[in-house]
């Protein structure tokens, strides 16, 4: 996943987390934040590795 697409796929769930009225819709939203950011950590990954 590109980092401008984690990026925004963060912001959406975040306003989508302020919005949010049930324990259910955070947990779902929480879950799906978890994953976006996962997905971002893992792109950033190759340029944080040290070179031999």
């Amino acid at each position: 996943m590109k980092t401008s697409t984690a990026h925004s796929r963060l912001e959406s769930l975040q306003l989508a987390a302020e919005e949010c009225q049930t324990r259910e819709e955070a947990q779902k939203i929480l879950r799906k934040a978890d994953k976006a950011h996962a997905k971002l950590e893992s792109s950033a990954a190759p340029y944080h590795r040290l070179k031999n």
